[in-house]
């Protein structure tokens, strides 16, 4: 007979009570633990060298609700684990709580928090990784590094001292005691062109007072002549007279508002004046006392001319009426004969001698040629060397900087210093004709290659740079460096056509 599948499987079979079941009757008393099991749990010694120290582990025999019940214990005195390391919360000690920041780890010693170790590493193995591509690079063989040769223009300035040179002639008066100038300073005038007239020594200024007194006789005879006429008015005379008072009232007004051409209105003014005057002296030919008047003024005129001498322009040119007695021995005709010690004297301030001077000698007025002009230079740089011929941009320091083209004719070297002569053509004179000594500038612009400066490459003395064709090609080609500026070098090839712009050079 078969048994039930519960006895032959050894288990016993429970019911289950009811789901909505409640116990009744009374409650069993909580289960009594072992002795062995009620003593306090020893924590291990830290540091011994047998390792764990404490009460060994007993395993009481018993049923299976004991083991339960011990494991549950054990359950209850493990600490539960930190949320956020994930370690497990050390055990508190309740009658020794320590101080803050400290805590009681499972080996029963009290020990601060230790820090992490991980940015140590990280920072050692940067510091490993930095070193060892330092290394690499050093060791290593490198690709070559290339450059180009591009144009460029190098600009040189060179400053110095310097007297300006016009071509301008002066003229001179022995015994002279007045001038009376006719022509206006700095004016520019043609040929013939009465510029003044001078007085000599043994003339006297009475003759002059002599002179407009017959003039002023002259005038109020006119007065009287004109007004014994009565009502019969010269159309004539009256339109000539009109055409002085406009034009006297137009030269009041103007140097009332100084507005316009004072020296034209006074040309205007003259010429009318002059007009009137002419009139007057046809319109009375038979009076006795205005001829004898008019005799009388003529003859102090011849006598005042035997003192006078009137200068005219002997060519075109611009007159100027102030000297500083440099004009007879400097000037285009001699300035390429000085040497530098006596172009640094009349700097100085020293007047060239002039044999030709006496001591009753004065200097009427220069007449200056305009068109052309040159420069005598003490450079102060004498170690520069100059092209003659060559064009630079000079800049003449004074109230109003001028700048010019000037011409190299020739340099001179003497005494530790460098003297350059420079002519200045097709240029006004205007600019500089009150100039003597000044300060300049010379300015160099000079069309080069410019190439990067770790591509000059010395060999066999000669410095050059190292050129790469189309095909992989190493040339060397010398060049003169003109200058170096930073990263950037100014070179001129020595060999004309070997070097040029878009050239591919090495970089050492």
């Amino acid at each position: 007979m078969q048994q039930p599948l519960n006895q032959q499987s050894g288990w016993t079979q429970v019911h289950s009570p009811a789901q909505n079941a409640r116990q009744t009757g009374s409650v069993p008393p909580p289960a009594q633990l072992d002795p062995a099991y009620e003593a306090p749990f020893q924590p291990p010694v830290y540091g011994a060298p047998e390792g764990w120290q404490g009460a060994p582990y007993q395993q009481h025999p018993g049923n299976t609700s004991d083991q339960a019940a011990q494991q549950g214990a054990a359950r209850e005195r493990q600490p539960e684990a930190d949320p956020l390391s994930g370690e497990p919360a050390p055990q508190r000690d309740t009658q020794n709580p320590g101080k803050p920041g400290y805590h009681v780890p499972r080996t029963g010693v009290i020990a601060r928090k230790k820090r992490s170790g991980t940015p140590y590493i990280v920072l050692a193995i940067l510091l490993l990784g930095v070193g060892a591509f330092a290394a690499i690079r050093y060791f290593a063989p490198q690709e070559a590094v290339y450059g180009y040769v591009s144009a460029g223009t190098l600009s040189s300035r060179y400053a110095g001292q310097a007297l300006i040179v016009r071509d301008e002639t002066v003229f001179t008066q022995e015994g002279v005691s007045q001038i009376d100038y006719t022509a206006n300073e700095g004016e520019p005038v043609n040929r013939a062109t009465i510029i003044c007239t001078v007085y000599t020594s043994g003339f006297n200024t009475r003759e002059l007072t002599t002179l407009k007194k017959y003039r002023d006789q002259i005038k109020e005879y006119h007065k009287t002549l004109i007004s014994s006429t009565g009502a019969a008015k010269d159309a004539r005379l009256t339109t000539l007279d009109t055409q002085v008072k406009d034009q006297a009232r137009s030269t009041r007004t103007m140097i009332q508002e100084g507005k316009g051409n004072l020296i034209n209105q006074e040309n205007l003014l003259t010429l009318a004046l002059q007009q009137r005057q002419s009139y007057l002296r046809q319109k009375y030919p038979d009076d006795q006392k205005l001829s004898r008047l008019y005799d009388d003024e003529n003859t102090q005129l011849q006598r005042i001319s035997s003192w006078t001498k009137q200068y005219a322009a002997n060519s075109d040119g611009i007159v100027s009426f102030y000297t500083d007695g440099y004009e007879p021995s400097l000037n285009l005709s001699t300035y390429r004969d000085f040497s530098p010690a006596a172009v640094r004297n009349m700097i100085n301030g020293q007047v060239p001698s002039n044999p030709a001077a006496t001591r009753n000698t004065v200097s009427i007025y220069r007449l200056v040629k305009d068109g052309s002009w040159a420069v005598l230079m003490l450079c102060s740089d004498p170690d520069w060397t100059p092209i003659n011929g060559q064009t630079y941009k000079l800049l003449i320091e004074s109230f109003e900087n001028t700048v010019v083209d000037a011409t190299v004719e020739s340099f001179t070297r003497s005494g530790g210093e460098l003297l350059v002569r420079l002519l200045v053509p097709n240029a006004s004179v205007q600019d500089v004709l009150y100039i003597r000594s000044c300060s300049v500038q010379l300015g160099e612009n000079v069309d080069s290659l410019t190439i990067p400066t770790r591509a000059l490459y010395s060999q066999m003395g000669q410095t050059g740079v190292v050129i790469v064709d189309e095909y992989g090609n190493n040339y060397f080609v010398p060049v003169s460096v003109i200058s170096t500026q930073g990263d950037i070098t100014h070179i001129i090839p020595k060999n004309a056509g070997y070097l040029y712009e878009g050239m591919i050079v090495k970089l050492f």
